[in-house]
């Protein structure tokens, strides 16, 4: 019979010590939730089209991309792709490309990168900006880069770096000294 028991409390003894010892003692079977409260899931979409309105309920830019991401607790939105069109009232409508981008949390800003190519209209003439990098300001119409870019109006390419692009007001601002990449047509006069 005491043999009995102290096997009996040898058992529960090797029990309650693999328990606790060997495996840092009893986990709860309920995990503890991981994010607060007010945590945000994040989502993606595949050939998706969004719109930014403005206050007035006109479209102030409409992005089309093959997939778009938003991470948990991150309200930018990640663009794969995107093809963008900014509408202006002054100057029209402008389009632009890249291969990846950003929309800003407050969709304020739109940031585009990697060949990215922006055409519109400026003075009534049709301009195309190609360049590495660039950052739209949705609120005032504002597109500018540090980068490297270059412009092709006019039948001829110019090329600088930094831009600041006016679209609203139509003007083109170079902040770095600005160099002919293909000359513009000569005027007949020049013959």
């Amino acid at each position: 019979m005491i043999a009995r028991v102290v096997i009996l409390l040898a058992i529960v003894g090797i029990i309650i010590g693999a328990l606790f010892l060997g495996q840092g003692g009893p986990s709860p079977v309920a995990r503890p939730a991981t994010g607060e409260a007010g945590e945000v899931p994040g989502y993606s979409a595949r050939n998706a089209e969004v719109t930014q309105t403005g206050e007035d309920g006109r479209p102030q830019f409409t992005v089309v991309s093959p997939l778009i991401k938003q991470q948990a607790n991150d309200q930018r939105v990640q663009l794969d792709a995107p093809r963008m069109t900014f509408v202006s009232e002054e100057n029209g409508t402008w389009h632009a490309q890249s291969r990846s981008g950003l929309i800003q949390a407050d969709g304020a800003s739109v940031d585009l990168h990697g060949d990215v190519r922006m055409n519109g209209m400026l003075s009534d003439s049709p301009v195309v900006i190609r360049t590495s990098t660039i950052s739209f300001d949705t609120r005032t119409e504002i597109a500018r880069t540090p980068a490297y870019f270059t412009v092709d109006a006019r039948g001829g390419t110019l090329g600088a770096t930094g831009l600041l692009a006016n679209l609203k007001e139509g003007t083109l601002q170079l902040e770095s000294n600005p160099h002919l990449e293909s000359p513009v047509n000569a005027s007949p006069r020049s013959k």
